[in-house]
């Protein structure tokens, strides 16, 4: 048996890919183009920082004549959604943003928050993004000392204040509410609300309101109303499309994690090759989540335990790691299973080979750009469907509560990483692969549009009006996915994915004025061209190195007596001058030019093939050669007329069993024999020599038994 196999070598750039490194191009330039067009956030400006922010609070806090000594402290940024949603509605997202920069509307604020554990009593102080004053909040005891004045000269009060802490001016607003309410404590509590005369955008009010505790202002607040009528449908909308985002979460998420265990049952593919993603994502998912630690307390009930508040926090903090580790884990594993079933003998993350690292970058290359185009795509998208069909959708970050952690870019790296690791996993891979099998790799668009559904549904949650909008926007996205995933492989995919996610998380810190927070958005990008460098430096080491390249095809042939040489070189026990004498044995050999890449050797008894040997070097392991050799010789005893093919497996063979589990073969009987029933000191020891005897790493992945020898 003489055959030749071809070397994986990336090949020149195709006309797709062209494709998608110009619409890459167009799509950016589109996005930053029109991106205040598409994105409500597009006119947030954020221009201190979180410590500025609160040295700014600090300060203000003390002129308002309160103190805070003694107190615990914490600071978030936050975000008047229901105003913001009811305004792009109302007003479209083009005007909403423009009016939003012009009138300093209270939609964005930081919020700072002063609390000691198991006191009611805490204070708030309210910030515009750049740190201007928008609000007070001193919470009190209902039965809290305090003067008991007249409504009028509470008014007088409020209205001083709103004139030095607010540059309010009274002939610019209308009063509609000025209630009193006496308190146990003797206290008396005034209530006065404004709203603007000169405020217009639909039904809505922009309010002013004021609670004076006794004689003090305790409380002062500006917002935009909404109407009621609003609101309800809000709601209504939202529970709808959470019914079926639930839905389709479940079927997407659990079902396909389902389908990956049975395949993973079935195959027992490489437990190491989902361990590397499946780390990496649950170590950002930590990182990020300890880069939130300084927004916990802001969260806090003062009637709670303070320790148990942390331990709980910490907890969480563990399990959404863990979660993230499992969850990438399975799918990972479930995905490279499945694709066993419709595609044995090829990866389909990315191709396998000796120059995988430059095929790493290529991949990644391909999906930067693609995530480029998918930029352009989602803006264009609402522009035109909100001009001509009246839909819209806040396509925006919506993660403003990264401006006040420590680093900002870790919010980003979260969200761009798990969703493309656990999305494309689940979606492409283990939706594409289950389908093509259910349909005996028939029916291809059907295996393509179902996953690409379900993913678009379970995306519904996302505020859109119609609440179809988005699964519109996302089964479009996803089919293309899918196309490039046949086209390509499933890295491209994850790298549009993570390059999609990253960048609107990123444009809200570059855009912003302040030099810490442009510097994370910097970061962001820098880190889209992290995956480029692989290949980079693989071709960089062998130009240094002087190597040539891997050669472009292998062949296969039997062994003879020049090979004894090399195969006496390889770390396997066997005699193999008395190998190659047997007359019932074949020996082929797998090389690259002169040099042996592996062997594969078996025997004919009986008319029934066995193999006992299959290796690998190590260079060239984990590339499928292994899986080549196998049915090399199996075609050949088949060939032959060999009637039934079996394997001969060492006494400890996890690693051969999982290789033969990956292509499908199967034990039919389990021999066993008598024995004496162990002593409890014999299974002491059996267990204390587990536990202290050391794994033995070997890079051969099988080994001729003596029996055979």
């Amino acid at each position: 048996m003489n055959r030749t196999y071809s070397v994986a070598h990336p090949k020149p750039f195709s006309w797709l890919e062209v494709f998608i490194i110009a619409f890459g191009i167009v799509g950016v330039v589109v996005f930053f183009t029109f991106y205040e067009s598409a994105f409500p956030d597009a006119s947030v400006n954020v221009s201190i920082t979180r410590q500025q922010a609160e040295a700014i609070a600090s300060d203000t806090l003390r002129e308002l004549g309160y103190s805070a000594d003694n107190y615990k402290f914490a600071i978030s940024f936050s975000s008047d959604q229901s105003a913001s949603y009811y305004l792009q509605r109302t007003l479209g997202i083009e005007e909403a943003n423009a009016r939003l920069a012009q009138e300093n509307w209270p939609l964005f604020y930081w919020s700072a928050r002063w609390f000691k554990p198991l006191q009611k009593e805490e204070f708030r102080v309210y910030l515009t993004p750049d740190g201007k004053f928008l609000g007070l909040n001193h919470v009190v005891e209902e039965n809290a000392a305090g003067a008991a004045i007249p409504q009028e000269q509470a008014k007088a009060i409020a209205e001083t204040f709103l004139v030095n802490h607010a540059g309010w001016d009274s002939a610019a607003w209308e009063t509609i509410e000025a209630s009193s309410i006496a308190l146990p404590g003797g206290r008396m509590d005034h209530t006065f609300s404004w709203k603007s005369r000169q405020y217009s955008a639909g039904e809505s009010e922009l309010r002013y309101s004021v609670v004076v505790q006794g004689d003090q202002v305790g409380y002062m607040d500006t917002f935009i109303k909404v109407p009621e009528s609003f609101n309800r449908q809000y709601a209504t909308e939202r529970n709808n499309a959470g019914i079926i985002n639930t839905f389709a979460y479940v079927l997407g998420i659990f079902g396909f994690i389902v389908a990956g265990m049975i395949a993973i049952a079935k195959v027992r593919p490489d437990a190491r090759r989902g361990f590397f993603p499946a780390l990496l994502a649950g170590t950002v998912s930590l990182a990020a989540q300890l880069n939130y630690l300084p927004l916990y307390p802001f969260s806090y009930d003062t009637t709670e335990n303070y320790a148990a508040f942390w331990l709980m926090n910490a907890f969480g903090i563990l399990l959404s790691a863990l979660f993230s580790f499992v969850m990438i884990y399975l799918a990972c594993m479930g995905g490279q299973a499945l694709t066993k079933f419709v595609w044995p003998g090829r990866d389909r993350v990315w191709d396998r080979g000796p120059m995988q690292w430059v095929t790493f970058s290529r991949s990644a290359l391909r999906g930067l750009f693609l995530g480029g185009a998918q930029m352009g795509y989602v803006v264009l998208f609402y522009i035109v469907t909100t001009r001509f069909l009246g839909w819209w959708s806040p396509v925006t970050a919506g993660y403003t509560n990264l401006f006040g952690t420590p680093f900002p870019f870790l919010s980003a790296y979260d969200v761009g990483l798990s969703a493309a690791l656990t999305e494309e996993f689940l979606f492409r891979l283990i939706g594409i692969s289950t389908f093509l099998w259910i349909f005996q790799k028939k029916h291809t668009w059907l295996a393509v549009l179902i996953p690409s559904l379900i993913w678009a549904f379970a995306h519904s949650s996302y505020v859109a009006y119609p609440i179809y909008a988005r699964i519109v926007e996302l089964t479009i996205v996803a089919i293309i996915l899918s196309l490039i995933f046949f086209k390509f492989d499933l890295l491209t995919t994850i790298m549009s994915h993570f390059t999609y996610n990253m960048m609107v998380t990123g444009i809200v810190l570059l855009r912003s004025d302040e030099a810490y927070y442009q510097t994370s958005g910097w970061i962001v990008i820098a880190t889209l061209a992290l995956p480029l460098l692989p290949g980079l430096l693989w071709a960089l080491w062998r130009i240094l190195r002087k190597e040539p390249l891997p050669p472009e095809t292998l062949n296969l042939a039997p062994a003879i007596e020049a090979d004894l040489p090399q195969l006496t070189a390889l770390p396997v026990k066997a005699d193999w001058s008395s190998l190659l004498k047997q007359p019932n044995r074949n020996t082929f050999c797998l090389k690259a030019g002169e040099g042996l890449v592996g062997f594969v050797t078996g025997y004919v008894d009986n008319n029934r093939g066995w193999v006992d040997g299959v290796y690998i070097v190590k260079a060239w392991q984990r590339q499928y050669w292994g899986s080549i050799l196998l049915n090399a010789i199996r075609e050949y005893y088949q060939d032959e007329g060999v009637e039934q093919i079996q394997a001969v497996l060492p006494t400890k063979a996890a690693q051969a069993v999982s290789f033969l589990k990956t292509q499908f073969w199967h034990e039919h009987a389990m021999v066993v024999a008598p024995v004496e029933p162990p002593t409890l000191g014999a299974v002491v020891k059996k267990m204390l020599n587990a536990l202290h005897k050391k794994k033995e790493t070997s890079s051969i992945e099988w080994e001729i038994p003596r029996d055979v020898l």
